[in-house]
């Protein structure tokens, strides 16, 4: 990579092997919930009451909840590791979602495409802490992300975070107190050990419990 143009992602692209199964389903299917660049500018994308966007989804769990409970909403689910998309077609398919499309690449490679003031709602579940301080630069959470984190929410717009690492609660509470166009919500505190009932737990969380961690929120309001 010698431009420096050139957009980095950090984070694993690959885990177990793909099984046929699985492959010949990409084959068949990744065409109509797979999300491209010339999708943007389809109507189709205007077609529901609220747009919603989840970065780093895990295994989908929440996604296939939420989209299941609001058939009317639009969820864009971006994940840069293969095997969580493949996970998350196989349920789209099974249980016949039409209101997913799935961007299986770094978000940075699409969000400068989307249009102004497009999504109602971010979600940004458990993003990777990277916690040496060697690797500090590569967090999602930098100031020229929530730039393009800004532009694509709409006016009132919400983003929810989650974490429970430490460091990464620290991080988090730094890049807001930078800035003067997301408000924190929740009686101006910085963060609620409370999971609103509409997030269901993602493997993530789970992991978190299990160890006795706390699982710290974030809500922010695009001012």
């Amino acid at each position: 990579m010698n431009s420096k143009s050139e957009i980095y992602f950090y984070g694993r692209r690959k885990g177990r092997k793909i099984s046929p199964t699985n492959l010949k389903l990409l084959n068949d299917s990744s065409y109509k919930f797979y999300l491209r660049h010339d999708h943007l500018d389809e109507s189709k994308l205007k077609n529901y009451n609220k747009n919603i966007l989840e970065i780093g989804f895990g295994n989908g769990e929440n996604l296939v909840n939420m989209s299941l409970k609001n058939p009317n909403d639009l969820f864009i689910a971006c994940d840069a590791y293969n095997n969580a998309c493949v996970k998350l077609l196989k349920q789209i398919v099974m249980k016949n979602i039409q209101n997913i499309k799935i961007w299986p690449d770094n978000i940075n490679l699409i969000i400068k495409k989307f249009k102004k003031n497009f999504f109602d709602l971010i979600l940004i579940l458990h993003p990777d802490p990277w916690p040496k301080k060697k690797h500090v630069k590569r967090r999602l959470l930098q100031q020229s992300f929530l730039d393009d984190i800004n532009r694509i929410l709409k006016h009132e717009g919400k983003l929810v975070i989650s974490t429970d690492h430490d460091e990464m609660k620290s991080w988090i509470i730094k890049q807001f107190q930078e800035r003067n166009d997301f408000l924190l919500e929740k009686d101006k505190t910085y963060f609620e050990n409370k999971k609103p009932q509409w997030i269901i737990n993602t493997k993530y969380t789970n992991k978190a419990l299990k160890k006795n961690k706390v699982v710290n929120w974030f809500f922010f309001k695009k001012s």
